[in-house]
């Protein structure tokens, strides 16, 4: 039919030779017992759409390599707010060096976020705009800290806009 008789036509054939041969009452084939190739074509392709469709899905659903599931990229108050996340680990591992932090951008305009030392051995962040106000970021209960440190920012900024020295960097203690 599709001009693949030797490499799809022979499996059939054998298929439809093992249903004929198991017949109990006769070596005729009958309408329910039947295999022909428009039927594996069909049934294949279906099969086949449903497989690559789940998987599809399953990629889609998966973040990427690399992507912290709490990173964000929304609209609030009429800004656009996007937040990535440092692994909690390289966090930990940077939080002496300083090299660094999570990121964040209001408007696609940086906002510069910074580590702190609070009580505690705890490690809080603050941005260039809300200097006393530090969050406490991580996996846990403050997964949604940075969300928060750019709300914050962005309640601040009302209606104006971020300086292109926002995103600029600097320390605080050690």
């Amino acid at each position: 039919m599709f001009g693949c008789a030797g490499a799809v036509g022979d499996p059939l054939r054998a298929a439809q030779k093992a249903l004929q041969n198991n017949s109990s009452e006769s070596h005729t084939m009958t309408p329910s017992t039947s295999v022909n190739r428009r039927d594996v074509l069909r049934y294949g392709a279906a099969t086949a759409a449903v497989v690559s469709g789940v998987a599809g899905a399953q990629m889609l659903a998966t973040p990427a390599a690399g992507k912290d599931p709490r990173d964000f990229e929304l609209e609030y108050r009429g800004k656009r707010i996007r937040g990535v996340h440092v692994g909690a680990q390289e966090v930990r591992s940077l939080a002496r060096g300083r090299s660094r932090s999570h990121e964040v951008w209001i408007n696609d305009r940086k906002l510069s976020v910074m580590e702190v030392d609070l009580p505690g051995a705890t490690i809080g962040f603050i941005s260039a705009i809300n200097h006393y106000q530090p969050v406490l970021i991580d996996t846990d209960r403050n997964r949604g800290g940075l969300l928060e440190l750019t709300k914050r920012a962005v309640d601040v900024l009302g209606d104006t806009e971020l300086t292109a020295l926002a995103g600029v960097g600097h320390e605080h203690g050690s």
